[in-house]
């Protein structure tokens, strides 16, 4: 199978598409760059998810909105929104065009992470069957796409179900119903309709790998691995790909009265017999990996899961559908929200800073089904995406005490999460920097607003 690859850094694409034209060069800059390779330099005692709130604030207002004024309204390189609130008691501490409808690139994600959370139980998992009509092998898509090739790893997310595995349990099945000869698989990605790509998303970022055709089952998020992670390598057809892993796997493993060839996309047949099955680690883990890497298939697969999950068919219109009725239910604003994708890839994505504060008030106050969203927030200096931010000597202050979703497109940067200050109260807040002039100064704008949140400036 074929494989796309996208280029490492957006700078890069860039000098590489001059010319090509403008349309050329990515919308998206790919955050997962910022991880690789990093290593944690923050030491805080905060670094994990805060155990207990104060009811009682302790940060001043208006020293707190004094110093944020300064860095706000000294910022000419683009238009800035924000919010920072109490969780505990709802107190808005500070607020900037918090009302206003931005774009807010990967931080789009955190009403998809809230989704999941909601939909699924703790225990649900995404399961990979192989099902046998007594002539052809179907491989059954379940809507897990961090399937490894080899054998499952119970303490892993990516890799948790391995075809490896899969395919030694289809064997022993085989073997007791005395089957031999050549027998053609399958693959079966039915609970997944519509088109299998947005069709809002820019052709130059399906080109570069940022975002592509998303099915219901694929390797390590729908990329070709290296060292047994998620790589920016893609591809054509991440489905086919798995079952032609399924495929090998079972060859592999055959003592040769049995072999095993590709055959095409067909559903099952309704009575066809269950062989083998393996399953995903939850969607709750799934959904914190997502929000560690950014990972722009994953979340875009979670949300039709979930669609499907509550009854709705796994499109990307219904997946959109989903998640704004599962934050209406939720008592989550949806005022001013546009949403086009589930991923935060397209800039006509629109949201307010005052419902991402409102989300991420409901994984700290101690509700156990969204806590389990805090893992998934990056920890400034130390994980994820935001391992190599808060480098300066003005935001070094937040490094393990700031732990925040990043977004971030060619024009864009954002950054929602929680601040532990100095007394051990937690603060939430929301910035988004729209039409960026430079990134960077953009980001640094957003690390040392959040380290002054946190009160370590």
């Amino acid at each position: 199978m074929a494989s796309k690859t996208s280029p490492l850094i957006a700078a890069g694409m860039a000098v590489l598409c001059v010319g090509a034209g403008i349309w050329a060069i990515p919308r998206a800059v790919d955050a997962r760059q910022l991880a690789a390779g990093a290593t944690s330099t923050y030491s805080a005692p905060a670094a994990q998810a805060p155990a207990s709130l104060s009811p009682q604030g302790t940060t001043d207002s208006q020293e707190l909105t004094t110093a944020l004024d300064q860095l706000m309204n000294g910022f000419t390189g683009g238009t800035v929104s924000a919010s920072v609130i109490n969780p505990t008691n709802g107190e808005t501490l500070y607020e900037h065009n918090a009302d206003r409808a931005s774009t807010p690139a990967s931080n789009l994600k955190i009403l998809t992470d809230y989704t999941v959370l909601r939909t699924f139980d703790s225990s649900d998992r995404f399961s990979t069957d192989a099902v046998y009509d007594g002539t052809n092998l179907t491989l059954v898509a379940g809507g897990d796409t961090l399937l490894s090739t080899g054998k499952s790893d119970s303490t892993a997310v990516v890799g948790h179900a391995g075809l490896e595995t899969l395919a030694q349990q289809t064997l022993d099945s085989l073997k007791q119903q005395d089957a031999h000869g050549t027998i053609t698989v399958d693959r079966d990605t039915s609970i997944f309709t519509g088109p299998s790509a947005n069709p809002a998303w820019d052709p130059a970022d399906k080109a570069s790998g940022f975002v592509g055709d998303v099915y219901p089952m694929a390797l390590y998020s729908h990329s070709v691995p290296q060292d047994g992670q998620p790589t920016e390598h893609r591809y054509d057809n991440a489905a086919a790909a798995t079952q032609q892993a399924f495929v090998d796997s079972l060859n592999k493993l055959s003592d040769g009265t049995l072999t095993f060839k590709m055959g095409n996309e067909n559903q099952a047949a309704d009575d066809a017999q269950k062989l083998a099955s393996i399953e995903s680690a939850t969607a709750a883990e799934q959904s914190a990996s997502m929000m560690q890497r950014s990972d722009n298939f994953l979340a875009e697969t979670l949300a039709r899961n979930a669609a499907i999950k509550a009854g709705k068919q796994g499109t990307i219109e219904d997946a959109i559908a989903h998640v704004k009725q599962s934050l209406q239910d939720g008592g989550i604003s949806t005022d001013k929200l546009t949403m086009v994708d589930l991923c935060g890839l397209s800039p006509d994505n629109k949201v307010t800073n005052q419902t991402l504060t409102s989300i991420i008030k409901t994984m700290v106050t101690g509700d156990p089904t969204f806590s389990q969203g805090l893992p998934g927030l990056p920890v400034a200096g130390g994980t994820g995406t935001l391992a190599q931010r808060f480098d300066d000597a003005n935001e070094a202050g937040g490094q393990g005490y700031v732990h925040a979703k990043t977004g971030t497109l060619n024009n864009v940067i954002s950054l929602t999460g929680y601040a532990i200050t100095p007394q051990d109260e937690v603060l939430v807040f929301s910035i988004i920097a729209n039409d960026v002039k430079d990134t960077n100064a953009a980001k640094n704008l957003l690390d040392s607003s959040a380290t002054t949140i946190a009160g370590r400036a």
